[in-house]
């Protein structure tokens, strides 16, 4: 009884943090995209400030999603 407890313990962890890491990624290409925009704008309008802040987007969305080359790409840049 106490085996399986801890089994069901153990797939309920598993479960949870999956989901987690689905909503990071959703979450993590919206930030990427939004500092990609950003970046762009900035370059286009020669706004240094918007420019840096739309970097520091996308490095934080590719960290998100899991993707360290990408964030240290972005950094980087």
């Amino acid at each position: 009884m106490r085996r399986q407890r801890h089994l069901f313990l153990a797939l309920t962890v598993m479960i949870a943090a999956a989901g987690l890491t689905a909503c990071d990624k959703d979450a993590g290409r919206k930030q990427e995209t939004v500092g990609k925009v950003e970046s762009g704008v900035g370059t286009v309008l020669g706004d240094s400030d918007l420019k840096k802040e739309g970097k520091k987007d996308k490095m934080a969305g590719d960290l998100k999603q899991g993707d360290l080359k990408g964030a240290v790409k972005a950094a980087k840049n």
